[in-house]
């Protein structure tokens, strides 16, 4: 089995994640050695496994970068994709599956991630805009409620639904010989997370969720963030410090009877700025922190 990631250039604002959807960047190939490839694109890290009995793809970026995308794995995979797994509903990560499913790939999610994608439930977008349907191709055509086991290319694949943490539909991959861990959004390396509570995600669910992960990983394990650089057991563990720092600050602020306005003038956040970014500063932080928290 051969195994590669596909990974995001993290640092875009929301005016710049637009930029970016209608000027993909080619996607950038990196050798980490040992048979693992990362490719730099725009949106949520893919990672791919190619081998005899087909490609296994998870995730797929957005709508815009779907065809670079798919021609890369094609490239790299030496054939099309033939599974594509979405680790949640979000357009950076599940905005290719037309173009994907078109190509010849059978779509895998859990059932909350079909439900959102359809329509069936209402979501709003990041930008607090209702979300639209997405077209029908783009439908998993497959479910799942806890979890599927692949057998594929000589290796078993686990996805595993995971509690309501960054939205309610949230799996990861474990790729059970080579060690190698994809968590979907429930990580981000380095960076403060998107909890999307608008689509059934939890601020307390998002920590207990990581905590999880870090039980099922060890020193060895290679773990692809869905946003950010491969990371470690130790990367994670700096993750789960931090979102429980940030919780106790704000919930500080909360118990206070601040308001949010006030809470974001007082800067809780402020020992742990080195995670902020273009698209989630500490104020972002700080207001999803205490939406989430106060709901």
């Amino acid at each position: 089995m051969r195994l590669f990631a596909i990974g995001l250039a993290v640092a875009f604002s929301a005016a710049g994640s637009a930029w970016a959807q209608n000027n993909p960047p080619a996607p950038k190939v990196t050798d980490m050695g040992g048979g693992i490839q990362v490719i730099f694109g725009t949106g949520g890290n893919i990672a791919v496994s190619a081998g005899v009995d087909g490609v296994f793809v998870i995730d797929d970026q957005y709508a815009n970068s779907a065809a670079a995308n798919l021609a890369k794995v094609n490239e790299i995979a030496k054939g099309a994709p033939r599974y594509l797994l979405n680790t949640h509903w979000h357009s950076d990560h599940a905005g290719g599956n037309e173009t994907f499913a078109k190509a010849g790939a059978t779509i895998f999610a859990h059932e909350n991630v079909r439900k959102r994608l359809t329509g069936e439930v209402a979501s709003l977008g990041l930008d607090g805009k209702p979300a639209a349907a997405s077209p029908a191709p783009a439908w998993p055509v497959i479910t799942f409620h806890e979890g599927v086991d692949f057998h594929l290319n000589g290796a078993q694949i686990v996805v595993t639904k995971m509690r309501s943490s960054h939205t309610d539909g949230d799996s990861i991959v474990r790729f059970v010989e080579p060690n190698i861990l994809h968590t979907g959004d429930i990580m981000f390396n380095g960076l403060f997370p998107v909890i999307d509570v608008g689509s059934g995600g939890s601020v307390t669910g998002y920590l207990e969720a990581m905590k999880e992960i870090y039980g099922m990983v060890d020193d060895k394990t290679r773990i692809i963030p869905g946003h950010g650089e491969i990371a470690t057991k130790a990367d994670l563990a700096k993750q789960i410090a931090m979102l429980e720092g940030a919780i106790k600050a704000v919930e500080a602020r909360i118990k206070a009877k601040d308001t949010l306005e006030q809470a974001i003038a007082k800067k809780p956040l402020t020992p742990w700025k080195a995670f902020a970014w273009s698209f989630i500063n500490e104020d972002r932080f700080t207001t999803i922190l205490y939406n989430g928290l106060k709901k």
